[in-house]
């Protein structure tokens, strides 16, 4: 018989997860290989090489933001984690916000992580994509992490641990080839790397380019607080948990700043792409070659690989959590917990049959994948107000509360609408889009199907009291 834990829950899940296994799920999630890659280019030709500035900007207001986050890891190490603290620190009502916004950022970011697989993949073993094996080979990528999660949490981490360990190794093969080459060069001094990113700025707006660069950072260092998700099958998850999320932060804060650094140095000797654009790829392949730049990718392949299966394991516990407090229509079936593999398999099928549904159904999957980033740092916003409001009653019954501790909230609060406003406000072309603004758009769309459902279904059913986590004992 399985026992209740502190805040009110039987214990179904199978706590199994190391410290090890903590910490690469969130730097999995992260996957700082894949979001460098990916974005590069874009942050180059925005700003230069001053994004190396933008970056560390972005690595230390995301500091703030975990560190909070840390903090309500060791007071709530629960399932759910971001609906789960706001819920109990700022009411049930608005916990189903933050929690919302939560599922949008991972249920729409799974489809674009499998779909990165595919393609980086393809373009690694030569193959072209046209739109139907683009999309039949994501459903597959899909199907295949879902299958992996269907063999419980133990099999998963094992997976996502292989992968972060390939990525780790990536990254030091990276820097010490990249560095290795600059030396040889003869041009190891910190004022010519300062030099590279005034000369790869120039003729770029600064403002603009600038703010725009931001988002390089800000698409990249997310993901830190999928530990905290899965605390409820982590093995003494208020220690292992907190170091997790910060340890997994500053890691990939700084291993993303040392790459940052070194392709800018190079990518100011090799000067512009021909093509006009393709900067990371020139500079593999002038400075390492074809045969040690093709390994790099293979590594890249198997970080975005393992980000997805970190997604899954995130996006599947934040629904059972939801569900489990009766929150969302078919509750009781989404927060089931198979009684063999001690996983919410039914929790992981939904997010598998949304995925493939947004693949199949969508003519365009940046239709879908422009609401992640957005919805991410909306519900990053929700979580550090909720931690506000909760020193703010822990101050009203006579708990102490640091004025530190109050200050760092009020700061985190305070850069996550900052990135809000920089990721919905600027122009963003996306080709085939009349829109300029399709993430503010399509976020705002996810957010009012979430309030219809709110209207007509969950408001009441908090109000009744028929929906929302249970109280702990020193409530």
């Amino acid at each position: 018989m399985s026992q209740t834990n502190p805040f009110g829950y039987r214990e179904e899940l199978q706590r199994s997860m190391g410290r090890f296994s903590s910490f690469a799920v969130s730097f999995s999630l992260i996957s700082v290989l894949t979001g460098i890659f990916a974005n590069f280019d874009f942050g180059l030709r925005q700003a230069g090489g001053d994004l190396l500035w933008t970056w560390l900007l972005v690595a230390f207001g995301q500091t703030l933001v975990a560190w909070v986050m840390a903090r309500l890891s060791v007071r709530f190490p629960i399932a759910g984690y971001g609906y789960q603290w706001a819920a109990r620190l700022a009411g049930t009502h608005f916990g189903y916000f933050v929690g919302w916004l939560l599922l949008m950022q991972f249920l729409t970011g799974i489809p674009g992580i499998c779909q990165t697989f595919v393609v980086a993949a393809s373009g690694l073993a030569g193959v072209s994509n046209d739109s139907t094996p683009l999309v039949g080979g994501t459903v597959a990528v899909i199907s295949a992490v879902t299958i992996i999660h269907l063999f419980g949490i133990k099999a998963a981490a094992r997976v996502n641990d292989l992968g972060v360990y390939a990525e780790l190794a990536g990254i030091v093969l990276l820097v010490l080839a990249l560095a290795f080459f600059w030396a040889v060069s003869g041009e190891v001094r910190a004022d010519n790397l300062v030099n590279a990113a005034h000369r790869m700025g120039e003729g770029v707006s600064r403002l603009s380019g600038l703010t725009l660069s931001l988002l390089l950072g800000a698409w990249c260092l997310t993901g830190f607080e999928a530990a905290a998700d899965l605390a409820e099958e982590t093995q003494s998850p208020a220690t292992s948990v907190p170091r997790a999320v910060m340890s997994s932060h500053l890691a990939a804060s700084l291993s993303g700043f040392l790459i940052l650094s070194l392709l800018v140095a190079h990518a100011a000797r090799i000067g512009p792409s021909d093509e006009g654009g393709g900067y990371l790829m020139r500079i593999l392949e002038v400075t390492l070659g074809a045969r040690l730049s093709s390994f790099v990718m293979v590594i890249v392949v198997v970080s975005v690989f393992a980000c997805a299966v970190a997604a899954m394991a995130t996006a599947s516990r934040l629904l059972f959590s939801m569900a489990r407090d009766r929150i969302l229509p078919f509750s009781p079936w989404i927060a089931k917990v198979d009684a063999g593999s001690r996983t919410p398999r039914n929790a992981v099928w939904l997010v598998w049959g949304l995925s493939t549904a947004s693949i199949l159904f969508f003519r365009r999957i940046e239709m879908v994948t422009n609401v992640s980033a957005l919805a991410s740092y909306l519900g990053y916003a929700g979580i550090m107000a909720a931690a506000l409001a909760g020193s703010r009653r822990d101050s009203a019954k006579g708990l102490q509360t640091s004025g530190r501790e109050r200050a760092v909230q009020g700061a985190a609060l305070a850069w996550t609408v900052s990135v809000v406003l920089a990721l919905s406000l600027p122009e963003t072309v996306v080709e085939g889009f009349e829109t300029r603004h399709l993430p503010a758009l399509s976020t705002a769309v996810a957010f009012a199907v979430g309030l219809l459902l709110y209207l007509f279904y969950v408001r009441t059913r908090i109000s009744d009291g028929r929906a929302g986590p249970p109280p702990m004992g020193n409530q």
